[in-house]
């Protein structure tokens, strides 16, 4: 069965953190999504500022690869039919966490 990655992405320096009815939605997204046997993984990340880079020389560097713009905040790997089904999931999670996706298969 095929698995795509769900991407939440959003602007650090614009965007508000979660509140606690944005975090309910977003544990309620997980446990349907768990319910239904399609949640591989689900996963939220430490803010971009406390990133490191690492160059393909081994130079280590702080903060994201791109500062600035649209970062990734979290992110599910999901295991569905098809990309429809993806792609309705995807629009569950946008409105659970309140942030834009990016639909990706997995290869």
């Amino acid at each position: 069965m095929p698995q795509f990655l769900l991407a939440a992405v959003y602007d650090p320096d614009t965007a508000p953190g979660f509140d606690s009815g944005v975090a309910s939605g977003v544990d309620e997204f997980n446990r349907s999504l768990e319910a239904h046997g399609q949640l591989v993984t689900a996963v939220a990340l430490t803010p971009p500022r406390k990133a490191t880079t690492v160059s393909t020389c081994g130079r280590l560097g702080d903060g994201p690869l791109r500062p600035g713009g649209l970062q990734l905040g979290e992110f599910w790997i999901v295991e569905v039919d098809n990309r429809a089904a993806a792609q309705a999931l995807a629009v569950r999670a946008a409105r659970a966490c309140g942030r834009g996706i990016e639909l990706r298969e997995l290869a």
